[in-house]
């Protein structure tokens, strides 16, 4: 009798964990790329790192003719993506930052990190934030 009620269990668990894995069509991406810059100050360069942490949400949708097949055609959904940026400059504490970016992929991912002798140049489908060592944020 025990082990009959231990088969059970184990057989509607391993159902349960079928039946949510089956309904759970969402998916992350998780990553993390560190850049070392330098700006000019007073015609010194200066060393910088900015570190970027990037989540992608992903939520794929379905045709309504395919509900119940097994192959299904997946409809072009825009990625929800976050992006936190870290700019730690150990010579100067006060130019410590973190920007928090939210925007929707469409397509190929535009997002560009470029150092300049300021600072650095974020461009996200053509929309660009300039960060300048010292002063802060300006958006173009």
């Amino acid at each position: 009798m025990k082990n009959s009620i231990l088969i059970a269990s184990m057989i509607w668990l391993l159902a349960m964990t079928q039946v949510q894995a089956q309904n759970d069509h969402t998916g992350t991406l998780n990553s993390t790329t560190t850049s070392t810059f330098n700006y000019m100050k007073e015609g010194v360069k200066m060393p910088y790192c900015v570190k970027v942490q990037e989540s992608r949400n992903y939520n794929p949708k379905f045709e309504i003719a395919d509900i119940g097949k097994i192959d299904k055609d997946r409809i072009s959904t825009p990625v929800k993506v976050s992006k936190l940026i870290t700019v730690t400059n150990n010579s100067n504490p006060q130019d410590n930052r973190t920007i928090a970016l939210k925007y929707d992929k469409q397509g190929a991912d535009t997002f560009k990190l470029v150092s300049n002798e300021k600072g650095f140049t974020i461009n996200v489908d053509n929309r660009i934030m300039e960060y300048i060592m010292g002063k802060g944020i300006y958006f173009a």
